[in-house]
């Protein structure tokens, strides 16, 4: 217990200082820490993951509980700690002997005089129920405080989903979506490697409409602990990124622009897809993802594919035309919210347009070396019209060369605004990520 209190008060700290992701401060904080067991890390996760979903709740218990201290006046790791028990507290209902001895534990784990600020707050919060913030609340705040958004994007979703969607859409995301993995027939025979997962309990069925892809029914052991995931026969990779690729449609022989490519799930596929025939161009601007690209392409067994550091907002330093360029853009993530949970309180109301304009400038930058003839696609992981269809209809003013295709396979819903040719994915409908897929044609 010590070490998943440490671990998990570690990554919201880093989360709420830094701005990181909960998977990179996990990961970061489980190594300086020293934390090797997978179980303790898992555990992490999940209280990680979920305090995060519901934060806006969670703070409006801490708060109330601390008062008159204010929450923003504790030092972060004791702000972590208070987080976490108002979530087990008050969320998770757990009982009073487990909340004693999670408060030991936390003095234990986190040094003398760490708790006391805050040690009054926990005497509070069991006692504590979620009707004593959300009594005197109106309709729509309780909701925003409920699904975990800020007051001002639940509106956004409103806005453009209408209410009924959006609800829907956001209930989904307190839960995690369909595990999916894809088959690298780069590395093995799909049969085979079926076959491999089958005797070590993994239960999979095809995704209908794409060619590797299976949803995770059942598995005995964690997909990560699989041969077949240690030897790269396989890859847990969501639906809709698998869909993306299948739309843009990459064949053997091809010159490939991938931008935006690390940490490399869509480099991985678009070389199974051209088996192993061609030339992929991998760019992105982090170096640390570079480095996490290269593993992922070796593990794979990727031989086409070629990293390039660069800012696509930018000039490209490369002359090449080529017959596909797929644009993997950075977004707001605003389709992901189920295991990206603190994208959300990272998101302010001038987020989704600050975004455009970076995607704009890649998409105009990286269209210059589309040949005559080839194919952009644009991704993004957000369901906001700002970075989709009203990115989309602005290029398409601009670029009279280019026009949209159908973005086929189809497994979502038309885009909005009349861009019937885009496709939209949500999770409570699709059970995947939230996604927007374009496809262009440059004429």
């Amino acid at each position: 217990m010590d070490e998943v209190i440490g671990l998990a008060v570690e990554a919201l700290r880093e989360v709420d200082v830094r701005g990181k992701s909960e998977k990179l401060a996990l990961s970061e904080a489980a190594r300086r820490l020293g934390v090797k067991d997978p179980g303790a890390i898992r555990f992490a996760h999940r209280l990680v993951l979920e305090t995060l979903k519901k934060l806006g709740l969670v703070d409006e218990l801490a708060s109330k509980a601390l008062k008159p201290t204010g929450l923003q006046e504790l030092k972060p790791r004791t702000k972590a700690f208070l987080r976490l028990f108002a979530y087990r507290a008050v969320l998770e209902g757990a009982d009073i002997r487990e909340l004693v001895k999670l408060a030991r534990k936390g003095r234990e784990a986190l040094g003398p005089g760490v708790l006391l600020p805050i040690e009054h707050a926990l005497g509070r919060l069991t006692t504590m129920t979620v009707s004593d913030v959300l009594a005197d609340r109106g309709t729509d705040d309780k909701l925003a405080l409920e699904l975990g958004v800020p007051r001002w994007l639940l509106d956004v979703f409103y806005r453009d989903l209408g209410r009924h969607e959006a609800l829907a859409l956001l209930r989904a995301c307190l839960s995690p979506t369909p595990t999916y993995v894809r088959i690298n027939t780069l590395k093995g025979d799909e049969e085979e490697i079926l076959k491999s997962l089958s005797r070590e309990g993994i239960g999979l069925r095809p995704v209908e409409g794409l060619r590797h892809v299976y949803e995770v029914l059942g598995a005995e052991k964690p997909i990560i602990m699989t041969r077949a995931y240690r030897e790269g026969l396989i890859y847990v990779q969501d639906k809709a990124s698998c869909l993306a690729v299948e739309v843009a449609g990459p064949e053997p022989g091809m010159t490939v622009l991938d931008v935006c490519a690390a940490p490399g799930a869509k480099t991985t596929y678009m070389a199974q897809l051209m088996e192993n025939e061609g030339t992929i161009i991998s760019i992105d601007y982090s170096p640390r993802r570079l480095r996490t690209w290269k593993d992922l392409t070796a593990k794979m067994g990727v031989k086409i594919a070629w990293p390039l550091l660069a800012d696509a907002r930018f000039s490209l330093p490369s002359r090449l035309e080529a017959d596909l360029v797929l644009l993997d853009l950075p977004c707001t993530g605003t389709g992901a919210f189920a295991h990206a949970p603190s994208a959300r309180w990272r998101l302010t109301p001038s987020s989704a347009e600050h975004m455009a304009k970076i995607q704009y400038r890649i998409l105009d930058s990286c269209s210059k070396h589309v040949r005559p003839g080839g194919t952009l696609v644009y991704v993004t992981c957000s369901v906001l019209v700002e970075e989709n269809e009203l990115v989309i209809e602005r290029f398409l003013r601009t670029h009279p060369d280019f026009q949209l295709e159908p973005a086929e396979p189809f497994l979502g819903l038309p885009g909005l605004r009349g861009l019937r040719e885009c496709q939209r994915l949500y999770p409570h409908l699709h059970g995947c990520d939230g996604y927007f897929i374009a496809k262009l044609v440059r004429t």
